[in-house]
């Protein structure tokens, strides 16, 4: 298994957003836990602003963005890693499955196993696990993600 290259947890929301696209109020990853070349781990509190939310649930469009996001979150690193001042631009090319077997409160703190199964040019297919506080899985998917210049 690779060695995870973080000395310790990116919490920062500053750091957070100066590593992926996204912007405020459309952010859902909140802490970069762990990082390797094809892995990472990802952290969300759901905050009670949330835009994605119904009856104080995140609904299930919030959990596949906050997968995305959490690759999103691993490619911008990396990105930091080698140089570059601004992530790049990603979006959701292709989502081959997705299934949710339970909708997260406000408040609940999520984790996010992302694995990058395959890269070709500027497509990336990756899988991801999200895990609620008490260490049940609460969604998986596997999708392409698509890089832009």
């Amino acid at each position: 298994m690779a060695e995870n290259l973080l000395h310790h947890p990116i919490t920062s929301h500053e750091e957070i957003i100066n590593l992926i696209p996204q912007k405020e109020p459309f952010v859902f990853v909140d802490t970069l836990f762990e990082y390797t070349a094809l892995t990472g781990v990802t952290g969300f509190t759901i905050p009670n602003e949330n835009v994605l939310l119904d009856e104080n649930r995140l609904i299930e469009s919030g959990l596949i963005e906050h997968m995305a996001q959490s690759m999103s979150l691993h490619r911008g690193y990396q990105g930091s890693l080698s140089g570059q001042t601004k992530p790049k631009t990603g979006f959701i090319g292709v989502i081959k499955t997705v299934e949710i077997f339970g909708l997260p409160q406000v408040g609940e703190k999520l984790k996010t196993y992302v694995h990058i199964l395959h890269e070709i040019m500027n497509v990336t297919s990756v899988s991801a696990r999200t895990e609620n506080e008490k260490g049940v899985v609460i969604a998986t998917s596997e999708m392409k993600t698509v890089t832009v210049e």
